[in-house]
C-alpha cells in the first residue's frame, strides 16, 4: 500500500507505503517516466484528502526535481541526478529507519527540491 495525503491549510503532503512500496516508489524515481496508483483514505484526518495518483517524469533541462499537486495527482518531474538523489533518499528510509521515524522532504533543507514543491514528509504505513 501506498498512500499520499494532503493538506489544504499549509499543502503540505504525508506520503505513507509499507517498506517494499516505498522501495519500489524509489525504483520508479531511478527510472525515466512512469506512475502508479495510491490506496485512497475514506478519512485522511488530520489531512483534508487523499490523492489517486504518482506521475514521474525526467526533465533533463532541470536540477532540481519538483514535487507538486494538481488535482488529484503528485506529480514528480526533474533532472535525473535530482531524481535519483530523491530515490536514495527514500530508499535509505524504507531500508534503515525504525517503523515509527518519517523523513522531509523539501526546500530549502534538500537543495534538490525546487523551490515551488510542496513539503513532503514520508512514513510508514500505521
Amino acid at each position: 500500500m501506498l498512500q499520499v495525503l494532503c493538506s489544504e491549510d499549509d499543502g503540505e503532503l504525508e506520503l505513507s507505503g509499507t517498506r517494499q512500496r516505498l522501495l519500489v516508489l524509489a525504483q520508479l524515481l531511478s527510472g525515466n517516466a512512469g506512475g502508479c496508483s495510491l490506496s485512497e483514505a475514506p478519512d485522511p484526518f488530520p489531512y483534508e484528502r487523499s490523492l489517486s495518483d504518482i506521475v514521474v517524469h525526467e526533465d533533463p533541462e532541470r536540477d532540481t526535481a519538483s514535487i507538486i499537486v494538481e488535482e488529484q495527482i503528485l506529480r514528480i518531474c526533474g533532472g535525473r541526478e535530482a531524481l535519483d538523489l530523491l530515490a536514495r533518499n527514500i530508499a535509505g528510509f524504507a531500508s534503515e529507519a525504525d517503523a515509527n521515524h518519517h523523513l522531509h522532504l523539501d526546500y530549502p533543507a534538500c537543495d534538490y527540491i525546487a523551490e515551488e514543491s510542496v513539503p513532503l514528509v514520508v512514513a510508514f504505513t500505521k
